[in-house]
């Protein structure tokens, strides 16, 4: 088994469990950026859940039979904003959750996008390639705009979707999120290429 097949069946397992539980959700971090911009391979799976209204208890239990997983830290993490994870037990991938607690957030999911993983993958709810570049952009803000990977994502959504980003959107969000500045210079960047 290749590593994006456990990737796959490592995301359709935690999707599926999330639409059974009736979980609005949607897939942000790099296997967003990768669907929006260039592919790149990765060990994580970073998902924005709204948990407000689940009874986390049977959720965390249905994860069990195939991931390792802290029922009571994940109760812990949502209860204070903060994120949790589960290990899946095969191959070792990181499942991180991040609860949906800001009004960004809770657009997003609203305008999340149904998305087929590969030819033959699971269909998933995927970040707009406008709401992954806004999540990459307050990322890179938080790592002291440091991060050459988050960087390289950041241009490679700007670059491959240049005419088709809802500008006004982003910009509207980027000045709420105060990453204006951060857009405006990577638009420039953009600008500049041939």
């Amino acid at each position: 088994m290749t590593g994006v097949d456990d990737l796959s069946q490592a995301v359709a397992m935690v999707t599926r469990i999330l639409e059974s539980h009736r979980v609005p959700y949607f897939i942000t971090g790099s296997l967003a950026s990768s669907v929006h911009a260039e592919f790149r391979a990765t060990n994580d799976i970073d998902i924005v859940a709204d948990f407000e209204s689940v009874n986390l208890g049977p959720l965390m239990r249905a994860f069990d039979a195939e991931f390792f997983a802290d029922p009571e830290q994940a109760v812990r993490c949502v209860h204070q904003g903060q994120s949790f994870n589960l290990i899946h037990r095969r191959s070792y991938l990181k499942v991180d959750f991040f609860p949906a607690e800001s009004a960004f957030n809770r657009t997003a999911i609203q305008r999340a996008e149904q998305v087929m993983l590969g030819a033959s993958g699971p269909a998933l709810r995927v970040a707009t390639r406008e709401d992954i570049l806004l999540a990459k952009l307050q990322w890179y803000r938080l790592g002291d705009e440091s991060s050459e990977q988050q960087r390289r994502d950041i241009m490679g959504i700007v670059f491959l979707n240049r005419d088709r980003l809802d500008r006004l959107y982003i910009s509207r969000w980027a000045k709420e999120l105060e990453v204006e500045d951060l857009l405006d210079r990577f638009l420039a960047l953009d600008a500049e290429q041939p």
